[in-house]
C-alpha cells in the first residue's frame, strides 16, 4: 500500500478530515505531514505524543508490508514533532549547562528512541558534556554528564 492510501485509510477510520497532506522524501525517510483542525490534532497526537507514535508505526507497517526494501516513515501533525524537538533541544541545552555548573549528571525525563538519538546528536558537539542512555523500554532515560576539565 502506498503512503497516501495508508494515511487516508487511517484518517477515514478515525473520521478525521485533513486540511492538507504532504508527502516528502527527506534523507531516505518519507515524511508525512498533516495539517488538521486543532481538535483533530489533539486526537492524532495523543497524550505526550503516544498516538502519533502509534500511527507512525502503523503507517510504517502498512507502507512497507511485502516490500524487500524498508522505507522509514516520519508522521507529523500540525508541526508537532518539530516543535517538540525544538523544545527538547532547549531542555537539553539547559541540562548541559546545569551539569557543567553543578559538576553532576542530569537525567532527562523518559524520551522515545528518536528523541533520545536527536539529543545525543545535538550534544555530541558540546565538548563540555557527554551523553548516554540507561534503562529499559519506556523507562529508558538520557543522561547528560559533565566531562572532567583538562588539566
Amino acid at each position: 500500500m502506498d503512503a497516501q492510501a495508508a494515511v487516508t485509510a487511517i484518517l477515514t477510520a478515525l473520521n478525521i478530515e485533513p486540511v492538507t497532506v504532504n508527502l516528502n522524501p527527506v534523507e531516505g525517510r518519507l515524511h508525512l505531514d498533516l495539517t488538521v483542525s486543532e481538535v483533530d490534532s489533539g486526537i492524532l497526537i495523543g497524550f505526550h505524543g503516544e498516538t502519533i507514535e502509534a500511527i507512525q508505526t502503523l503507517l510504517s507497517l502498512m507502507v512497507n508490508h511485502g516490500k524487500t526494501e524498508y522505507t522509514p516513515i516520519m508522521f507529523d501533525v500540525n508541526g508537532y514533532r518539530q516543535k517538540r524537538l525544538t523544545s527538547l533541544e532547549a531542555l537539553a541545552q539547559r541540562a548541559a549547562d546545569q551539569a557543567v555548573e553543578s559538576g553532576r549528571e542530569i537525567i532527562l525525563p523518559p524520551l522515545n528512541a528518536f528523541e533520545r538519538r536527536h539529543i545525543h546528536l545535538k550534544l555530541e558537539s558540546d565538548a563540555r558534556v557527554s551523553t548516554y542512555s540507561e534503562g529499559e523500554g519506556d523507562a529508558r532515560r538520557l543522561i547528560i554528564s559533565p566531562k572532567a576539565p583538562l588539566a
